[in-house]
């Protein structure tokens, strides 16, 4: 996000837990809106946007592919949406089987 985001624009990140303990992570930045068919392929190996091709990143188009494998691996999803030029990446993450969820906690200035 960092490398393909408006410069002096904020990336937000959002984390929620739901009751059963899953947990969503979304990630937003504004940046060139990707077509719904870039969209389709943004996370195949060595896959980059025409426009990342010339950015600073010099990717070689493999960190969202990992990324998604990784997800995957446990068990969770990763998608990409992108209009109005926004970028969401959200990823779903199921609770440890058996895990409690995690309560919420106040700092410890005791």
């Amino acid at each position: 996000a960092v490398n393909y985001s408006y410069e002096g624009t904020e990336i937000v990140i959002m984390v929620e837990q739901d009751p059963r303990g899953s947990v969503t992570i979304t990630f937003v930045n504004h940046g060139n809106t990707i077509s719904e068919s870039k969209l389709k392929r943004i996370f195949e190996q060595f896959y980059r946007l025409d426009t990342a091709r010339s950015s600073k990143s010099g990717g070689a188009g493999l960190g969202l592919a990992i990324s998604k494998q990784i997800v995957e691996t446990h068990g969770g999803t990763i998608r990409a949406e992108s209009a109005d030029e926004l970028i969401v990446f959200t990823v779903e993450l199921p609770a440890e089987p058996g895990a409690a969820p995690v309560p919420e906690t106040e700092s410890d200035d005791a």
